[in-house]
């Protein structure tokens, strides 16, 4: 049962990752596993005990967030082309109703003015960032070379620290780095050359099959940013756990500012309103509220303790 609880938190950390302007870091604070993986992450290693330990949580939390990518890509691309603002705004309302929760955290210990100048400090880096993204021109194939995939991966790394950290949308962040569009037509044409594969397996036999797979630009794609992200993932984990030893209130505060920046993020992005091409009318706007509610009342819930 515990796994399956797991798994269900990793899909909906997943579903978050692939929202721009929406942390997968935030999602996992809320639903009280953030502290909890990266003490896994950082510690899995240190003898078989260890490893089987935090392997029963890191296995089912990356496999839900698996899930949550691979399952819901479609879905999510769908309702943010058709349902942009009511989606947006769901997501926002997730967002929105993580802020008790941090602050909550950021004053376990004892709180000092100076502490809130990381978290507006943070909060500028986020809104500067949204303020100097560019609407992402329409992409070109990938070359399967060397080089390209070397830098998709270290694009990866990049990214994947945004996922860990709350409050930085890794999605946002891809969007920065020109990959986002490349990544998500990826793990959507994955599903559609494997959903095919059994065909193309009574055509040209399991091996050709397999190999046509392999050569294809979503592997490529994928494969590279993958390794990217599980780089990144143990890197920015290690980062986040000394900083939470030695600056615990500096780094939730930080968290909360990257949180408030993010919440800017979303109502700036163009995405938020890309499925109206004039004004919104009286009904988007309706829906827009009432998902925002309902996102906030859910990411309440889920932050009980």
């Amino acid at each position: 049962m515990n796994s399956l609880i797991l798994v269900f938190k990793g899909i909906l950390m997943g579903i978050a990752n692939i929202i721009p302007g929406v942390s997968g870091g935030t999602i996992a604070v809320v639903l009280h596993v953030f502290d909890p993986m990266i003490e896994a992450i950082n510690n899995f290693y240190k003898g078989k005990k260890q490893f089987f330990k935090h392997a029963k949580f890191l296995i089912p939390l990356f496999l839900g967030a698996l899930i949550g990518v691979g399952a819901f890509s479609k879905l999510i691309k769908f309702c943010l082309e058709t349902y942009s603002l009511p989606t947006s705004m769901f997501f926002a309302g997730l967002v929105t109703g993580s802020l008790p929760l941090i602050y909550g955290k950021a004053k376990e210990k004892e709180v000092k003015p100076k502490y809130l100048i990381a978290a507006v400090l943070e909060f500028l880096i986020v809104v500067a960032f949204s303020l100097l993204k560019e609407p992402e021109a329409a992409e070109s194939a990938t070359d399967l070379t060397a080089f390209n995939f070397i830098k998709i991966a270290f694009f990866g790394v990049i990214a994947s620290s945004a996922m860990v950290i709350p409050g930085i949308s890794g999605s946002f962040v891809m969007m920065l780095l020109g990959i986002y569009n490349k990544l998500i037509t990826a793990v959507s044409g994955l599903i559609d050359e494997i959903a095919a594969l059994p065909g193309n397996i009574g055509a040209e036999g399991l091996f050709t099959a397999l190999k046509g797979l392999a050569a294809s630009e979503s592997f490529f794609i994928i494969a590279a940013v993958g390794i990217g992200v599980v780089v990144g993932i143990v890197i920015i984990s290690k980062i986040i756990e000394i900083l939470l030893k030695r600056v615990y209130s500096y780094t939730y505060f930080a968290i909360l500012g990257l949180i408030l920046g993010s919440l800017f993020s979303i109502f700036k992005d163009p995405v938020t309103y890309q499925s109206y091409s004039g004004s919104i009318g009286v009904a988007p706007v309706v829906c827009a509220v009432i998902t925002f509610a309902a996102g906030t009342a859910l990411s309440l819930f889920l932050g009980r303790e």
